[in-house]
């Protein structure tokens, strides 16, 4: 075991002396977590898991996890933080913010893994979800401004490929990312790519994270819903559109079968899926987060997000769907 990995688990075990746990027998560090850091726990009183917060704000996690308490009192399946000895659910020291989970029961798919039982059970998920969460007010949610200089943006992704270029390409998703930052930096300097979009739409509160690593099946429903933290005050129309991406990357069967569910549990007119579908787009053709992230900042959870697949603007495949 390195010095690295030694005091990492030496801080982990300091923090779990907050929750009545038992004897700690294993702490494993979880790599699908691309912000925070998340460590799957074994001990005496079963399995949980601790995440540490990358922002060290009390006052985010604790809106947090008032929002999984309504949305649990809604019936959504989300995991609530286990309160620890104090009997807060947040936990603070030394300049550290964390909180302990439950383990999740079910199963975690990778996005482009799920299938027409998954997509139908997500959908109708999300559309309970949204209910649940509509009559919330917004108390300082993430706002995303759908717009950006498109120069800008490509100098970004000119940087990211000296970065790339000079660090080898290495393996396939090295390869993949390269051929979709040349392809993306192409669209975003083509006159036809649009760099600012304005809602139409009503804005509530909304999961702002609903993709395959958040979700957990069981029984064909979903069984989890995790990772509140990206709640965002947006129209769902947008995160409808955001979750056909990541799920699916918008296959046809796929997409029709959740947007279908969804709309059974939680009607969407086509103006407000449509609405959302061009703001995403506009979101989605300018999303560099992945590659900064694995190329510039030595972030290797986030190479998970990059998809081996050619780069189309969000637009011209959602136009063939023929919805």
């Amino acid at each position: 075991m390195s010095t690295d990995v030694g005091d990492e688990h030496e801080q982990c075990r300091r923090l779990l002396e907050a929750w009545p746990l038992g004897e700690v027998t294993s702490i494993d560090r979880q790599l699908g977590g691309a912000t925070n850091r998340v460590y799957r726990v074994q001990a005496s009183a079963g399995v949980r898991f601790l995440r540490i917060y990358r922002r060290a704000d009390r006052a985010l996690a604790e809106r947090e996890h008032a929002l999984i308490a309504h949305a649990r009192r809604q019936g959504v399946p989300a995991m609530a933080p286990l309160p620890a000895r104090s009997g807060s659910s947040v936990v603070e020291t030394a300049g550290v913010v964390c909180a302990l989970y439950e383990a999740a029961e079910g199963t975690q798919l990778p996005n482009g893994g799920l299938g027409g039982n998954e997509a139908s059970a997500a959908g109708m998920c999300l559309g309970h979800l949204h209910r649940a969460l509509q009559p919330l007010p917004d108390t300082a949610y993430l706002r995303w401004q759908i717009a950006w200089n498109g120069p800008e943006w490509v100098e970004r992704l000119n940087v990211v490929e000296r970065a790339l270029c000079l660090r080898g390409v290495l393996d396939d998703t090295d390869r993949w990312a390269l051929e979709r930052l040349r392809a993306q930096r192409q669209w975003l300097s083509h006159p036809n790519c649009v760099h600012m979009y304005e809602h139409s739409s009503p804005r509530q509160v909304v999961h702002g994270d609903y993709q395959a690593s958040n979700l957990f099946f069981r029984e064909g429903r979903v069984s989890a819903v995790i990772d509140w933290e990206q709640a965002a005050f947006m129209p769902r129309g947008f995160e409808v559109a955001r979750a056909c991406s990541f799920l699916f990357r918008l296959e046809p069967g796929l997409t029709r079968a959740f947007l279908s569910a969804y709309h059974e549990t939680n009607p969407l007119d086509d103006a407000q899926r449509e609405d959302g579908a061009r703001a995403w787009g506009c979101f989605a053709d300018h999303h560099v987060w992945p590659m900064e992230e694995a190329y510039l900042h030595g972030n290797a959870a986030a190479r998970a997000f990059i998809p081996h697949v050619q780069f189309r603007p969000f637009l011209e495949t959602w136009a063939g769907l023929g919805l």
